[in-house]
């Protein structure tokens, strides 16, 4: 896989995480807790700077009940502007 698509997915995956905590109403420090990771953890992770493991990511997923497929599904123009808006609007 290309550094690209790499970097593309981390991003991905970080916003639909980010996403998921903010419907939720959770801080990063309080998702960490519940995961069992630190909220810096948890935010460089939602920014896509670090790699989570497998382990991590089956954790936040189990979490907010969500498919862990569905982190890794190539999201159309469309679906991406749609999660950043509604991320904007959720940090108001």
């Amino acid at each position: 896989m290309a550094k690209n698509n790499i970097e593309y997915l981390k991003i991905q995956v970080g916003r639909i995480i980010l996403l998921n905590r903010l419907q939720a109403r959770l801080s990063q420090f309080e998702l960490g807790l519940k995961i069992d990771l630190s909220a810096n953890q948890v935010g460089r992770i939602e920014r896509a700077e670090s790699n989570p493991t497998l382990e991590t990511l089956v954790k936040i997923c189990n979490y907010f009940d969500i498919d862990i497929n569905n982190l890794f599904v190539k999201l159309n123009k469309l679906e991406e502007q749609s999660i950043i808006a509604e991320i904007k609007s959720l940090k108001k």
